[in-house]
């Protein structure tokens, strides 16, 4: 097991924002001028209110059956005990997009909801990036299954407060989790990484 990592990104707009996927989370197939104009505002906004950050640790794990053991966490989950097969070590990490996002999203929607709506879509594009980014920073050289986040399948939300607690995600990111399991600030993520034998 090695200590907590950090991993910081100032340049921001090395992220992409995905405009399909943007699109799907709008559950639109066009936008129309308009719209777009809305889109490419809330592009820039995020860009300049988002602070990226993510910390990670790896850990030893044990698979048996439907039980994943991390040594801070037991989990009975079929879902994730497949996608962790023949792995032995996986990383934990949180990453957020931090507090600016929800604060401008929270403006946005007294004024208008269609723009807090876009911006929205717009900032859960850019987290799936920066997750993409932290899980190729990650995997490097590595042989690892694909990212899997508590929510996911029957991989219970619960152990997002195991998660964020092994990673001191609130001292170190400011991730708190509410009483129904969301995090705060919204636009954040816990994610497992298994590394292959």
């Amino acid at each position: 097991m090695i200590d907590i990592c950090t991993i910081s990104l100032t340049e921001t707009a090395t992220l992409k924002i995905d405009k399909k996927e943007v699109m799907r989370y709008l559950r639109t197939k066009e936008m129309d001028e308009g719209l777009n104009a809305i889109y490419e505002a809330c592009v820039k906004r995020i860009y300049e209110v988002a602070s990226p950050k993510a910390v990670y640790k790896k850990f030893n794990i044990n698979v048996l059956d439907n039980i994943v053991d991390f040594g801070f966490m037991k989990v009975n989950s079929k879902d994730l005990a497949k996608n962790l097969k023949d792995c032995n070590e996986a990383y934990a990490f949180a990453a957020t997009l931090g507090i600016g996002a929800d604060r401008t999203f929270d403006r946005l929607n007294r004024v208008s909801q269609t723009e807090a709506t876009v911006f929205s879509a717009v900032a859960s594009s850019l987290i799936e990036s920066f997750c993409d980014y932290v899980n190729e920073r990650l995997i490097d050289g590595l042989s690892s299954k694909p990212r899997f986040s508590a929510g996911y399948g029957d991989f219970s939300l619960e152990h997002q407060r195991d998660i964020l607690s092994n990673l001191e995600a609130d001292k170190r990111l400011g991730i708190f989790l509410t009483e129904s399991y969301m995090m705060v600030p919204v636009k954040s993520v816990t994610a497992i990484i298994g590394i292959r034998s």
